[in-house]
């Protein structure tokens, strides 16, 4: 009887701690990888090297635009302390392919022109155009090249530099003045006709432009 009365009183004992077991399994979370854990866990090596990729590019390009602006600077600076075809011809050396060495082209060009070095002058132009086809001031190069042939004598190519100087650049600032220039050749050449209609082509593409009002003041016969 001693016996039975001992396990009786023992088993209350067991029940709360089986009954805080059970209550814990129950509250207890077993949630499952989620997809960012998952996708890490295949592809971290991969993740890894994509975003080294992406610092690597971003290093390299912010290095490259650093480079770009002083590269810049110092052609601006060079160009700005020349004064002679010796300092133009350095700043097209040492940054060919500058906004710098596209003046000092023109420059260089203009001067060799004036100098009477008109074979010189055709070279400097067509390196020019070569290297900036699309500059602002391209169209200058055409009209150069075209002053210089006129000057050698060679009317005709004067004549086709000025025609596909305003055929390249239509809506340039000098677009009307290498019409007009053309239209002078034509009529030296004997082609009123074709000269006449080029100085039409002004009046009626280029209105307001300042070649247009020399033409509509000295009257288009005055002009050749």
């Amino acid at each position: 009887m001693s016996n039975q009365g001992e396990e009786k009183r023992a088993l209350p004992t067991f029940y709360p701690s089986l009954i805080f077991l059970l209550i814990s399994l129950m509250f207890t979370e077993t949630s499952s990888p989620s997809f960012l854990e998952l996708s890490w866990s295949r592809y971290y090596r991969r993740i890894i090297v994509m975003v080294l990729l992406l610092l690597l590019v971003g290093i390299m390009t912010g290095s490259f635009l650093i480079w770009r602006e002083w590269e810049r600077r110092a052609a601006a600076s060079l160009l700005s302390a020349a004064y002679n075809q010796e300092g133009w011809q350095k700043v097209v050396t040492a940054y060919p392919h500058s906004r710098a060495a596209a003046s000092a082209l023109l420059l260089l060009a203009s001067t060799q022109a004036q100098e009477h070095h008109l074979e010189e002058s055709q070279q400097t132009y067509a390196q020019f155009l070569k290297r900036f086809p699309h500059h602002p001031l391209a169209i200058s190069a055409y009209l150069g090249m075209g002053m210089n042939e006129d000057a050698l004598g060679h009317e005709e190519q004067a004549a086709q530099y000025f025609q596909q100087a305003a055929a390249a650049y239509p809506k340039a600032y000098a677009a009307p003045q290498a019409l007009l220039l053309e239209a002078r050749i034509k009529a030296r050449l004997g082609k009123k006709k074709e000269a006449k209609q080029l100085l039409e082509i002004i009046s009626t593409q280029y209105p307001d432009s300042l070649v247009n009002t020399l033409v509509l003041k000295e009257g288009k016969g005055n002009l050749f």
